[in-house]
């Protein structure tokens, strides 16, 4: 990865219109891909007339918000990787706020943590993190993070996080939403691309998270991300 980074560096700097048009497809790609992944219907195209466009294309008002919300949520992101900024709950429940502002019910759940018990679906057998322990759970988070973001190599650090987030599932709704952003705010921090788990590969992706949490093996999650930045980058 990091060979292919260099790589990419040695090129001719980019156009400013064409960086700005890539950075576009990346984010329409990411608010498409992260949404279906969690059952959303809209089509890239669809999303595309909805967020490049401002144009409502004939899908339930719930899926429209979801794509509207993940666009807010990803320009927060970008402002976040330009800042540097450090990872806080603070910072991670404004995230999780904006992917579900015009969409929980009852709203106030948006951004805070849920207070009833949680599993994966189909998944039943390994419950997340209890929602009494969920608080002392994410200081945990963010005291590994503080240590571990300069010591892992940038991708395995941002496939840890998304990782060990997901695993305790703070929120009652939008987890894996923010999870992929906060992976894709590391990968940015860190100078590599944005990248996004195709919806046709949702099976292997929660097959994979579900071994690393019942194993304890986070290779398995990492060597998951690793190839699509492989891939992303080649």
């Amino acid at each position: 990865m990091d060979q292919k980074l260099e790589k990419l560096s040695l090129l001719k700097p980019l156009t400013e219109d064409k960086a700005k048009r890539l950075a576009k497809e990346a984010k329409l790609e990411h608010i498409w891909s992260s949404n279906a992944l969690e059952g959303n219907s809209l089509t890239l195209e669809e999303t595309s007339s909805i967020i490049n466009d401002g144009i409502t294309v004939g899908k339930s008002v719930k899926e429209t918000l979801e794509a509207i919300n993940l666009s807010q949520a990803y320009d927060y992101m970008l402002l976040l990787a330009e800042d540097k900024q450090e990872l806080t709950e603070t910072v991670i429940k404004k995230l999780n706020r904006l992917v579900m502002f015009n969409t929980a019910q009852p709203h106030e759940l948006a951004g805070t943590y849920r207070k009833v018990k949680a599993w994966p679906k189909e998944y039943e057998e390994q419950p997340y993190v209890s929602p009494t322990a969920i608080a002392d759970n994410m200081k945990q988070l963010i005291n590994w993070s503080k240590k571990n973001k300069e010591r892992l190599h940038p991708v395995i650090y941002a496939a840890d996080l998304h990782q060990k987030f997901v695993s305790i599932h703070p929120f009652t709704d939008g987890n894996g939403r923010t999870a992929r952003l906060l992976m894709n705010l590391a990968l940015i921090q860190a100078d590599y691309p944005v990248i996004n788990i195709s919806p046709t590969a949702r099976q292997e992706y929660m097959e994979t998270l579900a071994k690393s949490r019942k194993n304890g093996k986070v290779d398995i999650f990492e060597k998951f991300i690793a190839g699509y930045m492989i891939d992303k980058l080649s």
